[in-house]
């Protein structure tokens, strides 16, 4: 018998639309900067600082929504949320480090506010606190109380809300969405979960906090602990040679996440660098946005991908008038540390008439994924393919 889900987050509490405070820190016009209530931190009642707007259409009609997740030394950014209410969305950006934006000099600083919660240092350098003291527990909380909040407004059709996150963001969009199942999508960029695998500081950060640490992380506040339980569809978009999330782990997120969610998908581009700006410049995440909760269309879905005889074969579906153009293989002969992998690429066969891409696959290749350019420009990715060593006949998805 499968023991009952438990997860430290009292989601009854965190469903009601939280109190929101003026706030006299000034945006752009149409952007309104206010306070909401957070949960209390160290016996202390906390506020979080956000950005909101509302498009245009709202005035006659409810609207889709996005909540926005910022990362690491990141905060509310308000051209953020622009982003989004030029595209028809209403859309809520706050800050999860107990800051408040000032661009009073030109570039946007972080001040501390008078009433904040937890502030993040270093990677769960506070996983011996107890849970609720924790400050990824309390930026998970803050994020669905946005998205409660978001839901409370009369023009946000609170069916169509969906979240996103940027680095640290992603991996509390991605925790988030194995907790929150009232969003209609979901899109971590750059982050992910299984980050106790990673090659490189994450993966360090697990095996120096101690084995009893490391799988109270794992058990509670790492994405993977929930990610089996996503509901919703989701775009997992990252780049090649990302420094802090190599592609075992966000593959591996992928996947785990899919739980057969047909619009679900992935998109690894070749070079894209590592920022919020260029974090939130693919036009696959709002095309795919579009397509869950306004009537879009569908970016371009790849099936499982398999391997036989030495060669890669993916099927492919698509909308009409959005063929693919281009397929590509990339593939690396050494995947012993993901975070050196070194790829190379070859072009793919495209057969229109049965929808399959196919591809010789290169004797070196230890590991391979696919992807498909359309005719919109925007690129698909299967999950990474890590082939058996035994005669590279076999293969195994991350």
């Amino acid at each position: 018998m499968n023991k009952p889900f438990l997860s430290p987050w009292n989601m009854e509490q965190l469903h009601r639309s939280p109190r929101i405070y003026p706030s006299d820190v000034n945006a752009a016009s149409g952007i309104h900067s206010i306070f909401y209530e957070g949960l209390p931190f160290q016996g202390k009642a906390t506020r979080i600082f956000a950005h909101y707007g509302l498009p245009e259409a709202a005035v006659h009609e409810k609207v889709p929504a996005i909540v926005l997740v910022h990362g690491g030394g990141g905060t509310a950014y308000e051209e953020w949320v622009s982003l989004w209410t030029s595209r028809g969305y209403a859309a809520i950006a706050m800050d999860l480090e107990g800051h408040i934006p000032d661009k009073s000099e030109g570039t946007t600083k972080r001040l501390v506010h008078t009433m904040p919660g937890p502030s993040r240092e270093g990677i769960f350098v506070d996983c011996d606190e107890p849970v609720e003291e924790q400050w990824m527990y309390h930026a998970a909380a803050n994020v669905m109380l946005a998205h409660s909040l978001l839901r409370s407004m009369p023009s946000v059709d609170p069916q169509r809300i969906g979240i996103t996150g940027i680095s640290w963001g992603g991996i509390v969009a991605s925790l988030v969405a194995g907790i929150d199942n009232r969003f209609a999508f979901g899109i971590p960029v750059y982050g992910c979960g299984f980050l106790y695998e990673a090659h490189n500081e994450w993966g360090q950060r697990f095996v120096d906090m101690g084995e009893a640490s490391a799988e109270s992380v794992k058990r509670l506040t790492e994405p993977s602990a929930y990610l089996s339980r996503v509901t919703m569809p989701m775009l997992w978009v990252n780049w090649l040679c990302d420094p802090h999330f190599g592609m075992n782990i966000f593959s591996k997120s992928y996947t785990l996440a899919k739980n057969g969610i047909e619009q679900s998908g992935l998109c690894i581009y070749p070079r894209l660098g590592h920022s919020h700006p260029l974090g939130w410049k693919p036009d696959e995440i709002y095309a795919f946005a579009d397509s869950i909760v306004r009537g879009g269309k569908p970016l371009l879905r790849l099936g499982e991908p398999s391997e036989k005889d030495g060669a890669a074969f993916v099927d492919y579906s698509s909308a009409e008038g959005n063929e693919p153009l281009h397929a590509e293989l990339y593939y690396t002969a050494n995947c012993d540390n993901w975070q050196l992998c070194e790829w190379a690429t070859a072009d793919c066969t495209l057969n229109r008439s049965d929808n399959r891409v196919s591809i010789r696959l290169p004797q070196d290749a230890k590991a391979f994924f696919i992807n498909v350019r359309d005719s919109r420009g925007h690129t698909s990715s299967t999950p990474v393919i890590v082939r058996s060593p035994r005669l590279h006949a076999d293969s195994g998805t991350l």
